[in-house]
C-alpha cells in the first residue's frame, strides 16, 4: 500500500511539472527605417505628446468586436501606449529626413512647426478580408497660432496570422503610413520648401 502511495505521488509531481504555465510577453512598436537624407532640408517640428482615447489605454494589445474591447492578456506594452506610439511617430518623421529637427514636446528650443494629435484606434478589428488593424490618429499641425492642417490620419493592415507578433508588426506598419502620409501633406502644402527658403534668405551674404 506504501509503494503504491508513494508511485502515485511520483507520477503526480512528474504531470505537474509537465505543465507549461502561459508566459506574458511585453512588445515594443517598429518604426519605419532611414530613407535618403534631404541635404537642404530646413525646418524644426515638434512633435507633442499625444492624448489617449480612454477606451484604447490599455497596457494590452486589443481586440475590437463590434463595440466590446478585448485584451490579448498575456500580451503587454513595454510602456504606455501613449508614449509608445509619440516615440515611434518622433523617430519616424525624424527617420524621413524632411527636416533639420525633430524633437519631442519637452526639448529646448524653438520649432518652425508643432504636431499635436491624439490617439483614436489603435486596435484588431474583424476586417472583410479576416483579422485586420486599425490605427487612427486626429493630428493638427500648426506653426505659432495658425493651423496649417488638422485631420484624422487612418491606415488598416491586414494580420499575417493569429499571433501577438503579427498584431504587433500590422500596427507598426499602420503607424509608418501615418508618418508617410503627415510628411505627403506637408510636401502638398511646400511647408519644408518655405522653410528652405527662408533658411537660404537668412544665411545669404549681402552682396557688396
Amino acid at each position: 500500500m506504501l509503494r503504491s502511495f508513494v508511485w502515485l505521488c511520483w507520477l503526480l509531481l512528474l504531470g505537474c511539472s509537465a505543465v507549461v504555465v502561459p508566459r506574458e510577453r511585453f512588445y515594443r512598436l517598429e518604426v519605419p527605417t532611414a530613407a535618403v537624407v534631404d541635404p537642404q532640408r530646413a525646418g524644426v517640428l515638434r512633435v507633442h505628446d499625444l492624448q489617449l482615447q480612454r477606451a484604447v489605454d490599455s497596457d494590452c494589445l486589443q481586440r475590437l468586436d463590434g463595440v466590446q474591447l478585448q485584451a490579448r492578456p498575456l500580451a503587454r506594452w513595454v510602456a504606455p501606449l501613449d508614449r509608445l506610439v509619440t516615440d515611434a511617430l518622433v523617430l519616424g518623421l525624424s527617420r524621413a529626413r524632411v527636416c533639420d529637427l525633430v524633437k519631442g514636446g519637452a526639448d529646448p528650443g524653438d520649432e518652425t512647426w508643432s504636431l499635436r494629435g491624439r490617439i483614436i484606434d489603435f486596435v484588431e478589428v474583424a476586417g472583410a478580408a479576416g483579422p485586420e488593424t486599425r490605427v487612427a490618429i486626429e493630428l493638427w499641425l500648426e506653426a505659432g497660432s495658425l493651423v496649417l492642417l488638422h485631420d484624422e490620419f487612418q491606415a488598416r493592415e491586414v494580420l499575417a496570422n493569429a499571433s501577438d507578433e503579427a498584431a504587433v508588426a500590422a500596427l507598426s506598419r499602420g503607424l509608418s503610413q501615418v508618418v508617410a502620409e503627415v510628411v505627403a501633406r506637408m510636401r502638398g502644402q511646400n511647408l519644408f520648401a518655405i522653410a528652405r527658403a527662408k533658411a537660404a534668405a537668412a544665411t545669404a551674404v549681402p552682396a557688396k
